[in-house]
């Protein structure tokens, strides 16, 4: 490493902390190191309003294990990657810093007001609750040029004591006694100029010779139409008088279009922004695809990474290069105030800097690390009648893959309105095998949650319903029965294939010699004999074990949270002969508030038959507050026979759902249509039978969970994950004012890695997003209402 200077820092040891980084790299590299210094107690508290020069060497070091990095940042594979605290985060979404262009980086910190222990947990139910105080130490957040690109549960700061060593590729370093706000960290940024701004009508002729040879880069205009119907082109270049780029708008979007070898090659951003608004306008060329921003927005990704150089001819080079207006001077019914062409992509920070676009701020509520598990995915969210919001993921414990896999049902609970967020509580936890966690372990996956705040029965419950396998089972090789008997035991088979019924003291049915404690422990005339829930052959003990096939549970709790009933088996309220596998459609349900089914809990469910790849989906529903389910009839069903099809177009997997104004659900539901469209369609009976069912041309289904959520008088707001980049990802939000049928706004919040989401109302009116980075872990971003007006 070229060191360009060293320092030793006593004011990131403060309960928050920012450290404000300014780099330029043309090449992966270690931008900023904290190394052990002897010549510094690690006890050190001076002050942190500067930086003091530390010795070249630490004093008295030999031993390489003493002046190995304690913590690192560096660029790896063209992304930011931060090492601390045996925890890595690679920011791959960072892509792009390596350009030999400025760029600012700040990190935020702020400690935990808790220990980082795990929360005990009683028997499988998690009715163990931590003692520890609510938490306003977010972890970690990260911001590239002004805007924040990543997170992390654990406080990453560089220890106490250490020196920080720079390298050539650092500019400035700056340290700040509290955690800059993400507004703060938008207001210090200042976003670069271009390499050639625009200044009039065209662009001179050194200019066009300056960027005519560019493949990659970046195109801004700020702009406006005067009115609905007006149209026109915002840029245009040409050669030879013959036009071979343009950018133009009308009433269905921006298009962009380049001339390459003849053949023309369009990217359209679809959208309404002939409204005579002034809009920031980017076109980005980088990583084999362009990628048009609206007022800071994504609106379009798509293969072709087509810019200046690409058009035209290998014998005629761009020329010229109009700004509003065409090549034969038909002039834009509007005006571009300023714009530029940049000789190099901008970062999305930069892209968003350059509309002032409103930051967002993202807290890791679950991450790979935290609490020792290696992954979590899957979100959850729920707000209870009196204002505290539950967040619940899978913790996979041992890799990130789905079952078989040891996974637990966690939650955490925000007090504030999703401002803190208190401690990870084990809610359900079957117990691992004799040798700890691993992939053999039992598990329970793709929670859903429902608040009842109408019935009589239980108003205020939150009711969770949720998949378990036993340990070694999963979806692909569990067997075709239920696992429960018609009054809700479960069966268990003993290793000569007798079954015997579990009753709810422990006891099993006719064999006195055997006793089963709430958590699956066997014992046989007093002596361990293996646990139901393990996976086969496992104990040598093995006695009694659960069929291996899938279960449906529920638990509840009536007190927003805190403590949690014990797992309840109802797959025997809902699961049929035919059916391999029945399970949750992941996320929240809901519960009607209007007509004739006012107070009736919906759960989304899918379910298969012999093939697994053939779903159905519907909704549980239940009349009396959790208490008893039945299955509504699959959206499909009067179409095909659902326990045997083989038919891509009726395929209807996890699926949410939403009350509109006149008391009828709209589902959305994730399928394999050619149309590579979300499904939808209506139930006029609260969810017992659909009709109209269809594929929305406006919205792109990649076959990812999706999620929607009623704002009240046919207002709809829907989110998925619309683009394979070739990772799924691209996860975008969606207005609807008129009950789904047509979207008024949509806004990308993230464009790169994103899956599976959560939406719920916070108590402020804003919206909470619970939303998963697939294996990275699960990230909790409050998104303001004006975001779509």
């Amino acid at each position: 490493m070229t060191v360009s200077d060293r320092f030793v820092y006593g004011d990131l040891a403060g309960p928050e902390a920012s450290l404000c980084i300014e780099f330029s790299a043309r090449t992966d590299g270690v931008l900023l190191s904290a190394l052990p210094d002897a010549s510094v107690s690690h006890a050190s508290s001076a002050p942190a309003t500067e930086l003091s020069p530390a010795a070249s060497d630490p004093a008295g070091s030999t031993d390489p294990a003493d002046t190995a990095p304690l913590w690192q940042l560096s660029i790896e594979h063209g992304s930011l990657v931060l090492r601390a605290a045996g925890r890595v985060l690679d920011m791959e979404d960072t892509y792009g810093v390596a350009f030999g262009t400025p760029h600012t980086l700040v990190l935020t910190f702020a400690s935990p007001a808790f220990p980082a222990s795990p929360v005990s947990v009683d028997s499988v139910s998690g009715s163990g609750v931590s003692d520890a105080a609510s938490s306003a130490g977010f972890g970690t957040r990260v911001y590239l040029d002004g805007y924040q690109v990543f997170s992390c549960t654990a406080d990453l700061r560089p220890p106490a004591g250490s020196a920080l060593e720079t390298s050539a590729m650092l500019t400035s370093l700056t340290t700040h006694p509290r955690a800059l706000a993400a507004a703060d960290v938008c207001a210090r940024y200042t976003c670069p100029l271009p390499d050639v701004e625009f200044s009039a009508a065209y662009v001179s002729a050194p200019d066009v010779a300056a960027v005519r040879a560019l493949s990659c880069g970046t195109l801004h205009t700020r702009m406006r139409v005067r009115g609905r119907g007006q149209k026109g082109t915002v840029l245009a270049a040409s050669t030879g008088g013959r036009e071979v780029l343009s950018l133009s708008v009308d009433e269905t979007g921006f298009l962009y279009r380049v001339c390459v070898r003849g053949t023309w090659e369009e990217f359209r951003a679809e959208g309404f922004w002939t409204d005579g608004n002034f809009h920031d306008v980017v076109v980005r060329a980088f990583r084999g695809a362009i990628d048009i921003y609206v007022d800071g927005f994504l609106a379009l990704h798509q293969p072709g990474q087509h810019f200046f150089a690409e058009a035209g001819s290998a014998a005629e080079d761009i020329d010229a290069i109009w700004i509003g207006q065409n090549s034969t001077g038909e002039r834009l019914f509007g005006e571009v105030r300023n714009g530029g062409i940049y000789t190099y992509p901008l970062t999305d920070g930069q892209i968003a800097a350059l509309a002032h676009r409103e930051p967002l701020t993202t807290t890791a509520l679950f991450d790979s690390g935290y609490e020792g598990s290696a992954s979590y995915r899957i979100p959850s969210l729920v707000t209870t009648p009196s204002g505290v919001l539950i967040a619940g993921a899978d913790q996979r414990l041992v890799n990130s893959n789905d079952t078989p896999n040891e996974i637990h049902f966690v939650i955490r609970r925000s007090l504030d309105g999703g401002q803190t967020w208190q401690p990870l509580q084990t809610v359900i936890a079957y117990p691992s095998g004799p040798d700890g966690p691993s992939v053999d372990g039992p598990s329970t996956i793709d929670s859903c949650m429902v608040v009842d705040t109408l019935s009589k029965e239980h108003p205020g419950r939150i009711t969770v319903l949720v998949d378990h396998f036993p340990g070694g089972v999963g979806f692909a090789n569990a067997t075709k029965e239920r696992g429960t008997d018609d009054a809700g035991r479960l069966l268990l088979e003993d290793r000569d294939g007798s079954r015997y019924a579990l009753n709810p003291d422990g006891s099993v049915d006719g064999h006195l010699e055997y006793h089963v404690a709430p958590d699956g422990f066997v014992t046989k005339n007093g002596t361990p004999a293996g646990n139901i829930h393990w996976k086969q052959g496992l104990d040598p003990a093995e006695s009694l074990l659960t069929l291996r096939t899938s279960f449906l549970v529920e638990v509840h709790s009536d007190d927003d949270g805190a403590t949690w009933s014990q797992p309840r088996y109802i797959d025997w309220m809902l699961r049929e002969d035919w059916m391999k596998f029945l399970g949750t459609g992941p996320g929240c349900g809901i519960q009607l508030h209007h007509g004739p089914h006012a107070g009736r809990l919906l759960i989304p469910y899918y379910c298969c038959g012999e093939n697994p790849v053939m779903n159905a989906s519907g909704m549980l529903i239940s009349d009396d507050g959790g208490e008893t389910w039945r299955r509504g009839q699959c959206v499909f069903e009067s179409d095909v026979d659902i326990s045997n099809f083989e038919d891509n177009r009726f395929v209807s997997s996890e699926s949410t759902c939403v009350e509109l104004a006149d008391g009828s659900v709209l589902t959305f539901f994730r399928n394999q249509h050619p149309s590579g469209r979300i499904g939808t369609a209506i139930s006029h009976d609260g969810g017992e039978t659909w009709q109209n069912a269809s594929f929305d041309a406006a919205v792109p289904d990649i076959f990812s969970q999706p999620n929607a959520l009623s704002l009240g008088d046919d207002r709809v707001l829907f989110a998925n994950a619309s683009l394979m980049r070739p990772y799924r990802g691209c996860g975008v939000l969606r207005l609807s004012e008129d009950g789904g049928r047509t979207w008024a706004r949509s806004r990308c919040v993230q464009p790169y890695h994103y899956v599976y989401q959560c939406m719920v109302l916070r108590p402020d009116g804003d919206i909470g997003l619970l939303w998963e980075r697939e294996t990275a872990g699960v990230y909790y971003t409050r998104v303001p209402r004006g975001w779509f007006e």
